[in-house]
């Protein structure tokens, strides 16, 4: 996890359309999946770096890829986060991040989530949160756990009607690690799995990416499968 920009960071509200990101045409008779990208990236550079298990997903699912609310370079569209890391090692703009992702998805119902990295640890915490409450699975790779990501997901949690902390902890996840991953290490993922609740962990030979290879993809399609259309 990288530390904030030198530059002030900029807030922009932008939704990239499903359909520019979608490979399949019957979109709406499919479980509906919105996808966080990590820090440093976009939508559309997330969709672009996982085009081989997106492709592949897409068959089966109709793939949402929504930006991130905080530009960390002026005029670079593609660098973007969730919430900034201060100096101190905290984390700030974590309670913006939630209630930006429910305004720009309020008009659309998702069954699952999928986030690398920063977008992981947010779609994890959303999930518990209760803010989008169709939610039915969660997969992510390379995602750490954040203290004040929880924190929120707790305190938002606990103000939902008919939900819980231990709601969200029941919905199934499915966390990828990397044995290489120089930025974000086992033991952080191991974290986000044990405080997230009711989560698959696993372990895969690479380092800090959202893994594309066919039996990782399988691996995916298998969990999401078997939560949302019953295989």
């Amino acid at each position: 996890m990288n530390s904030s920009s030198h530059h002030s960071p900029r807030l922009m509200a932008k939704c990239l359309s499903a359909a520019s990101l979608s490979s399949n045409d019957n979109e709406t008779f499919k479980p509906r999946i919105l996808c966080l990208h990590g820090k440093f990236q976009s939508a559309a550079v997330f969709s672009n770096k996982i085009a081989g298990a997106r492709r592949k997903i897409a068959r089966e699912y109709d793939l949402h890829f929504l930006d991130g609310p905080i530009m960390l370079e002026p005029e670079n569209e593609d660098a973007r986060a969730w919430w900034l890391r201060l100096e101190d090692g905290s984390h700030t703009l974590v309670q913006e991040a939630f209630e930006y992702v429910v305004e720009q998805t309020k008009n659309d119902k998702y069954d699952a989530i999928i986030g690398f990295s920063q977008g992981g640890t947010l779609a994890t915490a959303l999930a518990i949160s209760g803010v989008l409450p169709n939610v039915k699975a969660v997969v992510t790779a390379g995602a750490p756990h954040i203290r004040e990501a929880f924190e929120v997901a707790n305190k938002l949690a606990e103000s939902q009607p008919d939900w819980s902390v231990e709601a969200g902890k029941d919905i199934p996840k499915f966390h990828m690690a990397g044995e290489t991953d120089a930025m974000v290490s086992l033991e952080w993922t191991r974290e986000l799995v044990e405080n997230g609740g009711n989560g698959e962990f696993i372990v895969h030979e690479q380092g800090h990416l959202f893994p594309t290879r066919s039996a990782r993809v399988k691996e995916i399609l298998d969990f999401l499968g078997g939560v949302l259309l019953d295989k």
